[in-house]
């Protein structure tokens, strides 16, 4: 049997692929302008090695800020529940993970089995995310793989009065004008960030088994930061980066095996940008498949499918998964047009809109 998980970052874009059990192969590779382009890479590269082909893989599972425009992935799942499931998977231990991500941080908190009891996140701010730390590397002249060993060296952190992406890099070159080391700068951002992350983390409940995941986990000076404001060595995968795909391929392998979620059964349809969230979310575990949501949208955005004889389920049609925000009108509007939305009349409470 074989299976995969990708994980479509803002940044980066993951795979991994799994084989009786066994990770065979995983892909690590830019998200560049195009997300469907980017998957479509990332998963042929992963495969590439293994002596197989996309064919042959039986279940995919799609994850990441991406996630909803991987067009041949067999269903997708919050990075959330991947990161937590893809840690357990190395560690049954670790309760506690914080995800530092290209454009955020999350505070997660899992059980024995891999599954999310609670989270937080900063997704408000780009202070303190992949994407951050790349503009202060580039802002310094510092190549991004050697801003951590660079901080170590610091003897003198330099105190941030904020790590607001715009003010902060405005603040690393007036100190960089006034002669402060590089390293110092960079010690300096650390100690910020690391605060912002203990916040997180201590909302969710810091435990001693406790790791970090995510492209900044390979950043040695901010691993080192943050394990002394929280007062514990974190255990790291070898490659942090991959966990988020590693936790959607075990989820593929699960539904291929037949072991049903315990904590994820929501997919999520959509995108974000700086105005907001825009999501439809269906809970399969709820949904019945009565065809209300289909027969009530205007847009004609619904449609009901069965797989492998499975109870009938609703979900977003191929063609209107791209462009949601030019079809869906949202709730609000449909309330007012037509005195319904397809949220409401759904008797199982398994469709929500975020606007």
């Amino acid at each position: 049997m074989i299976v995969a998980g990708i994980d479509i970052g803002s940044r980066a874009s993951k795979a991994v692929v799994i084989r009786d059990n066994e990770i065979v192969s995983s892909h690590i590779g830019d998200t560049g302008p195009e997300s469907v382009k980017s998957s479509k890479m990332a998963m042929e590269s992963a495969i590439k090695n293994t002596g197989s082909s996309m064919e042959d893989v039986e279940y995919i599972v799609a994850t990441g800020y991406g996630r909803v425009l991987v067009p041949f992935a067999s269903e997708n799942v919050s990075e959330i529940s991947c990161h937590a499931r893809g840690i357990n998977w190395f560690y049954p231990d670790v309760r506690t993970i914080l995800d530092m991500g290209g454009q955020d941080c999350k505070a997660i908190r899992c059980d024995e089995e891999g599954n999310v009891i609670n989270f937080v996140m900063n997704d408000k701010c780009a202070g303190g995310t992949g994407r951050f730390l790349e503009m202060i590397a580039q802002t310094l002249n510092v190549e991004l793989n050697q801003a951590g060993d660079l901080a170590l060296e610091s003897c003198n952190a330099i105190a941030f009065n904020t790590i607001c992406a715009v003010f902060a890099k405005s603040e690393a070159l007036s100190h960089l004008r006034h002669g402060v080391k590089k390293s110092d700068v960079l010690a300096g951002l650390n100690e910020a960030i690391s605060m912002r992350c203990l916040n997180l983390l201590r909302k969710v409940n810091i435990e001693k088994e406790f790791t970090i995941t995510g492209g900044i986990a390979k950043n040695k000076g901010m691993v080192a930061k943050i394990s002394e404001k929280v007062g514990y060595n974190p255990v790291l995968a070898e490659d942090p980066q991959i966990i988020g795909a590693l936790g959607a391929a075990l989820f593929a392998r699960d539904r291929c095996t037949g072991i049903k979620p315990q904590g994820e059964s929501k997919i999520q349809y959509g995108y974000n940008d700086a105005t907001g969230d825009y999501y439809i979310t269906i809970d399969q575990s709820k949904c019945d498949g009565c065809g209300d949501c289909v027969n009530i949208c205007p847009a004609n955005i619904f449609e009901i499918y069965v797989k492998n004889g499975n109870q009938p389920k609703a979900c977003i049609s191929e063609a209107a998964r791209n462009k949601l925000s030019q079809l869906c009108p949202g709730s609000q509007q449909c309330n007012q047009v037509q005195g319904n939305n397809c949220s409401v009349a759904c008797k199982k409470e398994a469709i929500r809109l975020s606007w």
